[in-house]
């Protein structure tokens, strides 16, 4: 099909799913977000606790962002559009404000405490990873059920790596702060963790392939 067709259909299906995602978690996220960086925001605030702000608001945006990705809908209509031109502009149409909402606070923070918070590189790809790895995990289970439960895979898969990270202490520990021995000695994770996220949208966006029907006895 023409590119040119594809995004008319894309231009077309912007508004329904604007209107069909669901927006409450995002402006909780929102809310307790800023509360994240809001002890980064005071005087003389601790060593790190900026870092650790931004990241909570990565996570948190990212893992309300993961009840964007179910389309409860799915198994009731029949869509003239592909499933992965469906899938990707619902994360866009969320991904869009979330990454906005990320990158004030950033900005916030940033002001407030200079490069004590580390290079914008390396604060921006761990926020990307904290965030879009609840993203990859409702994309996933949204391939397979259309349920609003669905999307709690996306905090779920977050709550997982968190919990298995703090098994790693001391210098591959991944929550390293600028100042540390082990910051520029996990920052090449941080950036190999980038393209196994992508890749995992990718699969798991893709169409849905048909069940196929053997037939006995022709």
């Amino acid at each position: 099909m023409p590119v040119r067709v594809r995004w008319r259909q894309a231009l077309l299906l912007l508004r329904p799913l604007i209107r069909a995602v669901p927006w409450r978690p995002p402006a909780v996220a929102a809310v307790m977000s800023g509360l994240a960086v809001l002890p980064a925001l005071l005087d003389d605030p601790a060593p790190g606790v900026g870092l650790w702000g931004l990241r909570a608001a990565a996570m948190l945006f990212g893992a309300a962002a993961s009840f964007a990705m179910v389309d409860r809908m799915a198994p009731l209509t029949v869509a003239p559009t592909p499933r992965w031109l469906r899938q990707w502009l619902r994360l866009t149409v969320v991904l869009v404000p979330a990454a906005a909402g990320w990158l004030v606070l950033y900005a916030l923070v940033r002001g407030a405490l200079g490069a004590a918070i580390g290079p914008a590189g390396s604060v921006v790809v761990q926020a990307a990873v904290c965030g879009l790895t609840g993203l990859a995990g409702a994309a996933v289970a949204a391939r397979y059920r259309h349920t609003s439960t669905a999307a709690l895979a996306g905090p779920g898969t977050q709550a997982v790596l968190v919990a298995a990270s703090l098994f790693l202490s001391g210098r591959y520990s991944p929550w390293s702060v600028p100042g540390e021995p082990s910051w520029t000695l996990v920052r090449p994770y941080w950036l190999a963790a980038m393209p196994i996220i992508v890749v995992v949208l990718f699969l798991a966006n893709r169409d849905t392939w048909p069940l196929r029907v053997r037939s006995y006895g022709r």
